[in-house]
């Protein structure tokens, strides 16, 4: 079950924040794949693994206060979100885990994040080997050589959890 502290919780375990709407919807994707996650479903959307649970769940933690959501625009003038907690960390047995598993999602950008849980998605949807070649068809303008290898990196990093 789900809900409203969810967010705050990874937030706190994550030093705090997320900065991005895809990131944080593909740090929980990847928890949830990991079996360390919250219960959220998720269904293939234009970038990527996408849940409309987790998104209604984040705009409940901040109309609770529980999270602070900033807007903030970037160099080319395009808006982003920044995600706070404002809530007291609180520790769970799987705390752990999911902090390991944050340290590793933080260390790659955002696109390499979602070429890597859309392949992953295809795959468990049943693309099977063919999910790397139908991610970089639907992602054809962000599917370069070089960052979908640091997407494959990625979920081998991830496998050792």
């Amino acid at each position: 079950m789900t809900n409203s502290t969810d967010i705050a919780k990874i937030l706190n375990l994550n030093g705090g924040e997320l900065v991005g709407k895809t990131r944080l919807q593909k740090t929980f994707y990847f928890l949830e794949r990991l079996g360390i996650g919250f219960g959220y479903d998720f269904q293939y959307y234009h970038y990527g693994p996408y849940s409309e649970e987790l998104t209604i769940s984040a705009q409940d933690s901040v109309a609770l206060g529980f999270v602070n959501h900033d807007k903030r625009v970037g160099t080319r003038s395009q808006l982003y979100s920044v995600f706070q907690s404002l809530l007291k960390d609180e520790r769970d047995p799987l705390d752990a885990s999911r902090k390991h598993a944050l340290k590793i999602l933080a260390g790659y950008d955002p696109i390499s994040l979602e070429l890597a849980a859309t392949a992953d998605f295809l795959e468990s949807a049943g693309y099977g080997l063919d999910a790397w070649s139908e991610t970089a068809v639907r992602k054809s303008s962000k599917a370069t050589p070089e960052r979908i290898e640091k997407a494959k990196k990625l979920l081998s990093d991830l496998q050792g959890l």
